[in-house]
């Protein structure tokens, strides 16, 4: 008798795993079929568009506007674009041509940065940007940037100012 007590107590045993076992293996299942489908990888329309260069139409569509506004710009324009949009564009506006939001409450109005870019060289551009500008009236055309942004920072404004004046070349041989 002890030996059939013995024998149910492993029965037991065996019958209270196995519901376990087989919940871990449903939810393995699930997780698994659910990061599969879920992967664009897997989708012939994702790999097709992946080769022309671009998303599948609606699916990404953040992605898509991010390739349209930083088309042909490096990882250090796009970074001075995310600061100059910060703490330039006010005054020099969106294409750098000096006729931003504020521009028109300063006398004088912001310089166009696609001429400053062709017409100095970076060290005077950092030393403007870091230092700001001083008027003939002594007081600050353009604030100073330095102890606020730093000197990776505004290297990476100058690349972005950089990248505004041959857009603003590109335009004009459009035109």
């Amino acid at each position: 008798m002890e030996e059939n007590i013995k024998g149910t107590s492993k029965v037991k045993e065996r019958m209270s795993i196995f519901p376990v076992i087989i919940t871990l293996f449903l939810i393995f299942v699930v997780s698994a079929s659910a990061f599969l489908f879920g992967m664009k990888r897997f989708s012939s329309t994702y790999a097709r568009t992946k080769m022309e260069g671009h998303s599948p139409e609606g699916q990404d569509p953040l992605g898509d506007t991010l390739s349209k506004s930083m088309h042909g710009l490096t990882n250090v324009q796009i970074a001075g674009k995310t600061y100059y949009e910060q703490y330039c564009m006010v005054c020099h506006g969106e294409q750098g041509k000096g006729d931003g939001f504020n521009a028109f409450n300063l006398d004088p109005r912001p310089k166009d940065l696609t001429v400053v870019v062709k017409t100095t060289g970076n060290e005077a551009i950092f030393k403007a940007v870091s230092d700001g500008t001083i008027g003939a009236d002594g007081r600050f055309q353009c604030p100073p940037w330095g102890r606020t942004l730093g000197e990776d920072k505004i290297n990476v404004i100058i690349a972005y100012f950089h990248a505004l004046e041959e857009s603003s070349l590109h335009d004009t041989d459009m035109q």
